[in-house]
């Protein structure tokens, strides 16, 4: 769950979502751990093809994007922090992430280290619908709206959690309609 930080509470730790320059989120996390901020990256596994062979590498499960825990008076650093274009905000404040979305997430990515699952092409979903992941996967238990089928092996679920699109390739199994 996502809200916006317009009182003045600022003692408390809170998750910001970071929006970072193309392929540079390893980096910030690195510049913002040495803030003495406590950086997330959350990764998954995928395959990729080389012109000699295949290979496993691990990418960001959402591009551009990481999350970080820090006192609400302190994202003016994060912003200062080179590779950083924005914090993330909801009317003109910076969004801030339950906890239990952030350990919810952490918690479903490490149980299946990271590896997406594959599409079925019998798939019922179509745009707009609104759906949850409910089997085992690093979003187990996230809800979303579909945008698009993509060559059918792809979702494009609208996670609200970050206000991002992100495509995640997830057998049918895996999403069932909300109701």
């Amino acid at each position: 769950m996502v809200h916006a930080d317009t009182s003045n509470e600022t003692q408390a730790d809170s998750w910001f979502v970071i929006w970072t320059e193309s392929r540079a989120e390893k980096k910030v996390a690195a510049r913002i751990e040495a803030l003495g901020l406590s950086p997330w990256l959350p990764t998954v596994v995928e395959r990729h093809r080389w012109t000699d062979r295949w290979k496993e590498v691990v990418c960001p499960l959402f591009p551009g994007y990481l999350f970080a825990k820090a006192r609400s008076v302190e994202w003016h650093k994060v912003l200062r922090t080179p590779g950083v274009l924005t914090v993330v905000k909801r009317a003109g404040s910076p969004a801030l992430l339950a906890d239990s979305f952030i350990r919810e997430l952490r918690d479903a990515i490490e149980r299946v280290g990271g590896s997406p699952e594959a599409v079925s092409d019998e798939s019922d979903f179509h745009p707009g619908d609104d759906v949850v992941i409910v089997q085992e996967g690093p979003l187990q238990g996230v809800r979303g709206v579909v945008r698009e089928r993509r060559s059918g092996r792809q979702l494009v679920i609208w996670v609200s959690e970050i206000g991002r699109g992100v495509a995640f390739t997830i057998g049918s199994a895996l999403v069932k309609a909300r109701t």
